[in-house]
């Protein structure tokens, strides 16, 4: 079992030899409106069986009646983000997808910007492991988790510094 960052706070999930779809759900985070884009970040260790078992990370807008990927919902992995795409062939849940697969070597910082955010909505962060019907991996842990919502400021330029012109 990979090692916890913080325990007893981390979570964790084993990576069977059998076809799973397992899930960690945060609660139903509502969203402000105008507070802007949502950035979650994390830490993960993982080890799966490198292109057969993985994890991904999705979200839901609507009480989690349906998920879809971060990046498909319009957020950018900026660190950390997925390494690999789960094999097509024994029956993962995630098969085609990208995902974190493989082995992390330890914990990694994971880091998605610019979720959508906006009026009336409740957000749900779900990381989602699958597993195929052949060999077994240790499993996956994930700990530190930070989900943020915040208008930034709009980027400012520096004003042009005057330049002396030649008589």
């Amino acid at each position: 079992m990979p090692p916890a960052d913080t325990p007893p706070n981390a979570v964790f999930v084993d990576d069977p030899a059998t076809i799973s779809d397992k899930q960690l759900l945060s609660p139903s985070i509502p969203l402000i409106c105008d507070a802007g884009a949502v950035d979650v970040s994390f830490r993960n260790n993982f080890n799966f069986q490198d292109g057969f078992d993985g994890g991904v990370l999705e979200v839901s807008y609507d009480d989690g009646l349906t998920f879809q990927d971060v990046l498909a919902a319009g957020g950018t992995f900026v660190l950390g983000g997925y390494n690999g795409t789960i094999n097509s062939c024994c029956g993962n849940p995630l098969a085609g997808r990208q995902a974190w697969t493989g082995n992390s070597a330890g914990f990694i910082d994971t880091t998605v910007v610019s979720l959508p955010g906006g009026c009336l909505m409740q957000l749900i962060v779900r990381w989602r492991m699958g597993s195929d019907n052949s060999v077994s991996g240790e499993g996956w842990r994930i700990d530190n988790i930070d989900i943020a919502s915040c208008n930034r400021p709009p980027r400012r330029r520096p004003d042009p510094r005057p330049r002396p012109t030649p008589r």
